[in-house]
């Protein structure tokens, strides 16, 4: 039935009924008669109020409904309002919770919206940070000098940090590590234009201090309101001189020897393109083979876990000195300084984007040098390799120093019986500059027990009797994470 019918269809009812009612009248004029006719004048014109009042308002509203996908607010809101009768309550409810959902819907686009433009910025800012990263070095000789390594962890929220390295010169490397405040696309950008900087002015020959106020005056002058922070070191591959200076970064740690992780309190000067005239000054130290840089942003060090505590407070120093005896490239021991990040941080949630480098000085000097081997009888022959080849840099001849190595191999081999299971043994050679003596020092995990200590073992003790009695002077020092035995032996 169209729209309509049913009204047509109630009106020709009524009218109908009337024409009957008046025939029948005619008929039959009396009282009872005009009552009954009364009566249905009454009903007809109750049926007209019932149309006009009810019925025709509910057709409008149907017909404004069934259309409302394809009518304008606007339109939409001027029909409902011309519906009366007893139907507009209902019409006027009915446009309250169109709009009402009308307006969650825009709500919804607007969010979806945002988030699709947030996570786009933050894929192109990404990629973006991602290209300052470095490349494979060339394969210079002196590249045996040295280890190297970096990693960026994004974290839940979006930062920009970097780390750079790259040859100044075949026998000058640069390190770099560095982070601009924010995480958007022009904050990367930033980052980008401040590392290329601070490369091109380092390779035009310019000094460590002067390439670094140059490249501060030309980042402040670009008006932009940003800031990069950076460590910016560069090593000496020959000799192991490490020139850094620090502008508004992190600390960095430094390893000696294969002694314990130490905080480096060195001067901490302003970040770069902060202010128009910065004196920096770089300070110098020299780096032995075995010594061990790490340099990261803040975000690492600021890791708090469910106490509040900043991981650079509690647990940072532990977890590089722990990756002395189970991790041995720079590679290993980013891979476990970030696990046992991510473990100590509260919720995965809380994880801040951070950037760390490790640099490792490997070029010996002919008086001292060490090998680090893992604490099994089979390394033995590495162990003396080792030895043999530091003794024939220094021209010692076999025979001179041939006791000297069975010393070294019984002590080798009673470190082995005392370490921890998977723990490394690290030998260290040192031959005094008039080749009369060697000293020789091996650190590890034998839980505070001396090696030379045998414990009922008959062959360990004649082990332990015949070092004690040939070497000039043995000492044994228990360490946290590594115990020390250091012998020292005259040549023949």
């Amino acid at each position: 039935m169209k729209r309509g019918a049913g009204g047509l269809l109630l009106s020709g009812s009524a009218l109908s009924a009337a024409a009957l009612l008046a025939l029948w009248l005619w008929e039959r004029p009396d009282a009872a008669a005009l009552l009954l006719a009364a009566g249905v004048f009454l009903l007809v014109l109750g049926l007209a109020a019932l149309r006009q009042e009810v019925y025709r308002p509910l057709e409008d509203l149907e017909e404004t409904v069934s259309h409302w996908s394809e009518t304008q607010p606007e339109e939409l809101r001027l029909q409902m309002g011309r519906i009366t009768g007893i139907p507009q309550g209902a019409a006027a409810a009915m446009l309250e919770q169109m709009e009402s959902l009308e307006a969650k819907l825009r709500g919804i686009r607007q969010v979806t919206e945002q988030e699709t433009e947030y996570r786009l910025r933050r894929q192109l800012a990404g990629e973006i940070s991602r290209s300052a990263l470095p490349q494979v070095l060339p394969n210079y000789p002196s590249r045996e000098n040295f280890g190297v390594a970096g990693m960026v962890e994004p974290g839940a929220s979006p930062s920009c940090t970097f780390y750079d390295y790259f040859y100044v010169d075949p026998g000058l490397l640069c390190v770099v590590i560095g982070q601009t405040p924010g995480g958007g696309v022009a904050e990367a950008l930033y980052m980008v234009v401040a590392q290329t900087t601070i490369r091109s002015r380092l390779r035009q020959g310019l000094s460590l201090s002067e390439t670094l106020a140059d490249v501060n005056r030309q980042l402040y002058d670009l008006g932009s309101k940003q800031s990069l922070s950076a460590l910016v070191g560069t090593l000496n591959t020959a000799d192991g001189r490490f020139s850094y200076v620090n502008a508004g970064q992190q600390p960095p740690l430094l390893m000696r020897n294969e002694e314990r992780y130490e905080w480096m309190e060195t001067p901490v000067y302003a970040a770069l393109g902060l202010n128009e005239n910065v004196s920096y000054r770089a300070i110098e130290l020299r780096l032995k083979q075995g010594d061990r840089l790490f340099l990261h942003t803040s975000g690492l060090g600021d890791l708090t876990n469910r106490a509040g505590v900043p991981f650079r407070e509690q647990a940072f120093r532990a977890v590089l000195n722990r990756s002395r005896n189970q991790a041995r490239g720079p590679e290993e021991i980013l891979l476990f300084t970030a696990g046992e990040a991510a473990a100590y941080c509260a919720q995965s949630g809380d994880l801040l984007g951070y950037s760390a480098l490790v640099l490792e000085y490997r070029k010996g000097t002919r008086e001292l040098a060490h090998c680090e081997v893992p604490a099994l009888p089979a390394s033995a022959p590495e162990v003396a390799a080792f030895l043999k080849q530091k003794f024939k840099e220094n021209g010692i001849q076999p025979r001179h120093y041939a006791r000297t190595a069975v010393l070294v191999d019984e002590l080798f081999a009673l470190c082995c019986r005392r370490s921890a299971p998977d723990s490394m043994v690290n030998t260290e050679c040192g031959i005094a500059p008039d080749g009369q003596s060697v000293t020789i020092r091996m650190a590890a995990a034998t839980g505070g027990a001396d090696p030379l200590t045998a414990g009922g073992d008959e062959a360990a003790e004649n082990a332990a009797a015949f070092i004690q009695n040939q070497a000039y002077y043995v000492a044994f020092k228990a360490g946290q994470e590594r115990d020390t035995v250091t012998m020292v032996c005259f040549l023949e």
